[in-house]
């Protein structure tokens, strides 16, 4: 299972990391090509409880509301994603007046919408992180920064988790586990800002202080991401969002801390820039 998983990444990351690099509309696909992969895992599995929601509408969605990420200085483009929410919603009364005794329609709505517009938003802003001046800098730290302490986490956790966090939700999660990522968080933001000084100087834009800053709190506020997942995993007894990516499971269980992590990095970008 370990070398599967090495080798999975082994594969994945030169191909993540190049698009980061080049950026634009390769880096902007690969996040849309992402999301809305996640978008179909989403739909699928809670389908396995009798929910009968819309691949189209889950990933239209998500797609409307990432397109302020890309053209964030376009004032009307904001509102693609709240007339997707419209759409959505009147695609839902439809299904219902062609089916009456359709199951749970309010629910299938309210999953909808709420799949939609989180993969969307956390799509938009990693796209919106890349495109900040430095912008591929700042990325590349916040994808460092939560792959560190995810693999801290995994890895201590495996050998001296023996408290658990929240059993219910996540029973492979360990307090033990968590302190090693939170502890790893500082130490990877540390790392980006030395390797960033050693490339470019004084015109580094990651300082010492900020990488310790942006690696802690993406490490103490990131793992609510894999939680949140793990939750609807729980409720409809699925150990994997997919079977995609061997040894990861699928697209959703292996970006669910980046989606909170295109969110707070770009929050914590704008304020320590």
């Amino acid at each position: 299972m370990l070398r599967t998983r090495v080798i999975s990444a082994a594969i994945m990351l030169p191909t993540v990391l190049a698009l980061t690099y080049i950026g634009g509309w390769p880096y902007t696909l690969l996040i849309a090509a992402a999301t809305v992969l996640s978008g179909v895992e989403y739909v699928k599995m809670f389908r396995r409880q009798g929910y009968t929601l819309s691949i189209g509408s889950v990933c239209l969605l998500t797609l409307l509301w990432e397109i302020p990420g890309v053209w964030p200085d376009t004032p009307w483009f904001p509102a693609v994603g709240a007339v997707g929410v419209l759409a959505g919603s009147f695609w839902e009364l439809i299904q219902l007046r062609q089916h009456p005794t359709k199951f749970s329609p309010t629910e299938n709505w309210a999953l909808t919408v709420a799949g939609g517009t989180y993969l969307g938003l956390a799509g938009a802003y990693l796209i919106a992180l890349r495109a900040i001046p430095d912008g591929f800098w700042w990325t590349l730290s916040a994808f460092v920064a939560v792959w560190v302490g995810d693999s801290a986490a995994y890895f201590v956790g495996r050998r001296y988790g023996r408290h658990k966090m929240a059993p219910t939700i996540s029973p492979g999660k360990s307090w033990e586990g968590y302190a090693a990522q939170v502890a790893s968080g500082p130490l990877a933001g540390l790392l980006m800002a030395w390797v960033g000084h050693l490339i470019f100087g004084q015109a580094a834009m990651l300082t010492y202080g900020g990488g310790a800053i942006l690696g802690l709190v993406l490490n103490v506020l990131c793992p609510a991401g894999d939680f949140l997942v793990s939750m609807m995993k729980r409720e409809v007894a699925v150990k994997d969002t997919s079977r995609l990516i061997p040894g990861h499971g699928g697209m959703l269980d292996r970006i669910d801390s980046l989606l909170w992590a295109g969110i707070i990095g770009y929050v914590l970008a704008q304020w320590l820039r």
